[in-house]
């Protein structure tokens, strides 16, 4: 890609996975980092996933590690692209979970 349509798209695009997807990668050691707020996260979430809400993510993205993938995940999947797209500009390995945790669901994965 032309560097400077790059620039102006906000850096590179991270990936896109399936649930299915991205259990493999949470199974090899990936980090599932959930975007969404702390009342949302009471209802239900994906066991294992570490909370960082979308609203505090630029000022503690340096606290995550960067020797392991980041699969970011919020209802959706809507929040939890403009944070893999701002990690993957940071330099992390960044994806986001398509269809956030309304998919999980959907694919029967486990939610506590």
């Amino acid at each position: 890609m032309i560097g400077w349509l790059k620039k102006a798209l906000g850096g590179p695009a991270p990936g896109r996975l399936s649930p299915a997807e991205a259990r493999q990668k949470l199974e090899a050691g990936a980090l599932l980092l959930d975007v969404r707020t702390p009342p949302e996260r009471k209802e239900a979430k994906i066991p294992g996933s570490q909370a960082l809400p979308l609203d505090r993510l630029a000022a503690e993205w340096e606290k995550l590690p960067r020797d392991k993938e980041i699969i970011c995940q919020c209802r959706s999947g809507s929040r939890s692209a403009t944070a893999a797209r701002f990690l993957a500009s940071k330099g992390f390995k960044a994806y986001n979970l398509a269809g956030g945790l309304e998919a999980w669901r959907r694919a029967g994965l486990p939610v506590k």
